[in-house]
């Protein structure tokens, strides 16, 4: 997961402020250079709950996504000094909605890493990636089960936005909060709603990556809820381009709901800038949470009970 297209914003997220309002005539060349395709394919609208079943699109998409995608390293550094700062020295790592595992085979070099994602597709590539024997779990990240404890727990690229309902955001701290040790740390991002509406205000966004294009359109649908239209047109042998399109659905929450939540749950929140400002309001366009599990001399929680999501190692 670092979840399908959506988790590349940042990729596009650069291309816009780049390139201002230019993506709609970026468009129109796309369909200039592209005259002749084969029938699209229209993959599911994720509106349906999210869960292993409805994760189809991101197998498909898995081969283009660390294209478009681009490099990790800069968020990876980021994301290595919000550990030491929160936990000092952590050995064990667990990447929830890890995606192909851009983020994990880097911080492999510091830590023993686990990987889960919904999507089979995503796994495969990022077993590609790292030491042999990592283990990578096909699981839910709202109601997963390992049976084992971290010392952090991480979710970049705006993983979370892909669960449209708070409570299902309360279940993934939950489930976190099962897998940390004593003193563990969790850190992730959310692309804020004022971030998502600034999206949603670009006509459209063009990417190449190699021989093929994405566009995205972002639009919303609800006070939370935002629409991410893409279209990727991937050239085949024979010189033709195929059409995979898709809508993706995201949400986003005041920064104060999540805070609230996680108090609930955690100690030591901070949230943070991408240029590790602590953030004070709710106009920053990603937002970084890092919190604690307290220790056993500290306040205590015991949330929810043991789950039955479906789940596996790969």
């Amino acid at each position: 997961m670092a979840t399908g297209f959506p988790a590349s914003y940042r990729a596009v997220w650069s291309h816009v402020i780049h390139e201002g309002h230019e993506g709609a005539d970026a468009a129109l060349t796309v369909w200039m250079v592209v005259p002749h395709r084969h029938p699209s394919r229209r993959l599911r609208h994720f509106s349906a709950p999210y869960n292993l079943d409805n994760m189809v699109a991101y197998d498909l998409l898995a081969a283009h996504y660390d294209a478009v995608t681009g490099d990790s390293a800069t968020d990876t550094a980021f994301i290595v000094g919000l550990i030491k700062h929160a936990r000092g020295r952590a050995v064990t790592l667990l990447d929830v909605a890890c995606g192909t595992g851009g983020v994990i085979a880097p911080l492999a070099a510091r830590y023993q890493v686990s990987g889960l994602d919904i999507s089979a597709g995503m796994l495969a590539v990022a077993r590609e990636k790292l030491p042999e024997g990592t283990p990578l779990y096909l699981a839910d990240m709202t109601s997963f089960e390992l049976n084992t404890a971290f010392d952090a727990v991480v979710c970049v690229y705006h993983g979370i936005n892909h669960l449209l309902d708070f409570s299902d955001w309360e279940s993934f701290f939950d489930c976190a909060y099962r897998h940390l040790n004593d003193g563990g740390v969790l850190i992730f991002d959310t692309i804020t709603i004022d971030g998502l509406k600034m999206m949603a205000r670009i006509p459209q966004t063009v990417q190449q990556f190699g021989d093929n294009y994405l566009l995205i359109r972002v639009r919303g649908s609800g006070k939370v809820v935002f629409d991410w239209d893409i279209e990727v047109f991937e050239l085949q042998p024979s010189g033709r381009y195929t059409l995979l399109t898709e809508v993706i659905r995201t949400a986003s929450f005041p920064r104060e709901r999540i805070r609230k939540a996680l108090g609930e749950r955690f100690s030591n929140i901070t949230t943070i800038d991408s240029d590790g400002g602590v953030v004070n309001g709710d106009g920053e366009n990603r937002t970084w949470f890092a919190c604690t599990k307290p220790g056993r001399e500290g306040p205590s929680r015991s949330p929810g009970g043991p789950v039955s999501g479906r789940h596996g190692v790969t």
